[in-house]
């Protein structure tokens, strides 16, 4: 079924339409659907206990569910999720401009610092391309002004993970200036354990071979859902066996509102088939509201069955022809050298998430070569997905929304 496009107005309005008929039911929760749902959960039940596993070699003990803070402005739903055990915070030093460590900085002071896990990122390499069209690393200086800084708006001397934020190249990880960096921020206690994000599985699987095998590093965070290539999961199930740490972000493949049954949120039950890999410590789903929360919450203690598999496959028939499953295989045939998979990421940030703004800015920071500017006059695009999304089409309505 064709996917009906939206331009820039009607979606800024429909920002503002409440979504309704959705009839999900949250398991033993009694909460509200989560994902754009507004009024808050009837019912102060506490939900089931929440689970903890051992985060590879770090020996820390994290909520299986644990929180990514990205998007959040409500402090509230921080102070809820601890309440409902959820121990484990993932931020960045770039998220809101800097406020997303303000913010989880305060609740960590008032709650307890001690009571909080907090994982932070800071990006290793200049934002912007050079006219090469090349990433140039910080120098080491600058890393460390930007780790001061996160632990000033943290109010705290220490972070629990500090990630190396979105690696792209299997060789950054390895230079001697991050290694030194990585190295040093152990030494003088300002993280407890290093690690490093992945956000664009077309690198899992280099980097994940790489990062597994240089003992500085503890940790890998990277893009895994029911949707992931088979490459993507044996890379993760490696790292594991060297007793790395996995953290699964993007777990819920783009959190749509479609594919609901009357029982059963699709959002669940893509958590639950996350949580059911023995070779993943913990998820952090991006959350906003208490909705979003006791819904992701209530997938803990459950065991993906017939009836979830149903559910996603169910959801996946709805979103193929939006979502990209961040596989790769489409550069080769493209001509243009566009990047499709973070355009399709903007474009899931947008329509998934239901952030516009988010989605805009990944699409921005894109320059002029690898956005959808190079599709608008492409006559006889080459590009092909594996999946069945129209590559081209899409290229196009990310730039007329965004650009």
């Amino acid at each position: 079924m064709a996917v009906k496009e939206i331009d820039r107005r009607e979606f800024i309005t429909e920002l503002g339409v409440k979504l309704a008929g959705t009839g999900l039911l949250l398991n033993q929760l009694g909460a509200k659907p989560a994902y754009g749902g507004e009024k808050p959960a009837a019912k102060k039940d506490k939900g089931p206990d929440m689970e903890y596993r051992t985060l590879g070699k770090t020996g820390l003990k994290v909520s299986a569910v644990s929180f990514g803070v990205m998007r959040l402005k409500e402090p509230a739903v921080l102070f809820k999720s601890l309440d409902l055990g959820i121990n484990h915070f993932d931020t960045a030093h770039n998220y809101q401009n800097g406020n997303n460590e303000i913010m989880l900085g305060k609740v960590a002071k008032e709650y307890g610092r001690k009571k909080l896990l907090i994982t932070t990122k800071i990006h290793p390499f200049h934002m912007q391309k050079t006219l090469s069209q090349e990433f140039g690393l910080l120098e080491r200086k600058e890393m460390d002004e930007m780790m001061d800084k996160s632990l000033k708006r943290l109010q705290t001397d220490y972070v629990d993970v500090l990630l190396m934020h979105n690696i792209m190249d299997k060789s950054w990880p390895l230079n001697e200036t991050v290694v030194a960096f990585a190295e040093s921020l152990k030494k003088r206690g300002k993280a407890r354990f290093v690690g490093i994000s992945i956000h664009d599985p077309r690198y899992d699987v280099d980097v994940v071979d790489q990062v597994s095998k240089y003992p500085i590093y503890d940790v890998i965070l990277a893009w895994f859902n029911f949707k992931s290539p088979p490459e993507h999961v044996e890379a993760l199930k490696k790292a594991k066996e060297k007793n790395m740490g996995v953290i699964a972000m993007k777990s819920q493949a783009g959190g749509y509102q479609k594919g609901a049954t009357a029982s059963l949120s699709p959002q669940q039950a893509a958590l639950k088939w996350v949580l059911d890999k023995g070779f993943v410590d913990c998820v952090i789903p991006g959350m906003v509201n208490n909705e979003q929360l006791l819904e992701n919450v209530g997938a803990i203690g459950k065991k993906v069955g017939w009836s979830d598999r149903k559910v996603l496959h169910s959801y996946y028939n709805a979103i193929k022809q939006q979502y990209c499953i961040m596989c790769g295989k489409c550069f080769s045939t493209c001509g243009s050298n566009v990047d499709i998979n973070t355009v399709n990421r903007a474009l899931m940030y947008c329509e998934g998430y239901r952030d516009f703004e988010q989605g805009r800015r990944t699409y921005l920071a894109l320059s002029s070569r690898e956005n959808g500017f190079s599709c608008i006059n492409c006559t006889s695009p080459t590009c092909q997905c594996a999946n069945g999304i129209k590559i081209a089409e899409r290229m196009r309505y990310a730039h007329s929304l965004f650009a």
